[in-house]
């Protein structure tokens, strides 16, 4: 099968979609496919929250130009609950809190 056709087989089998069931299929969050669209001059759709069966599979051709858009530090992953998982700065941010504590009971 040619890499088109595996693109095709991997979009489910409806006609619109919308921008999060899109940014699921590309793995990158609608904050990210909005920045994408701006710096690369593209707007894909009819706009709003409707995208078509085909702007999703060019889309999933174009993915590998998301890459400077997908967190490196989680990669756009979810956590149990299906929501973001938590970013570089937000960890650093609870592990500094935790080493307080740890520091504040080792003191004394």
């Amino acid at each position: 099968m040619t890499n088109n056709a595996n693109i095709a087989l991997t979009v489910p089998a409806k006609r619109y979609f919308t921008l999060h069931e899109m940014c699921e299929l590309l793995q990158i969050s609608p904050a990210q496919f909005a920045q994408w669209q701006h710096e690369n001059g593209v707007v894909v759709g009819y706009g709003g929250n409707h995208y078509s069966r085909s702007d999703v599979v060019k889309l999933l051709k174009l993915k590998d130009t998301f890459a400077p858009f997908v967190d490196p530090f989680n990669h756009n992953a979810l956590d149990a609950s299906g929501q973001p998982a938590i970013q570089a700065e937000e960890m650093r941010a609870e592990l500094e809190k935790m080493l307080g504590g740890i520091e504040k009971v080792l003191a004394s």
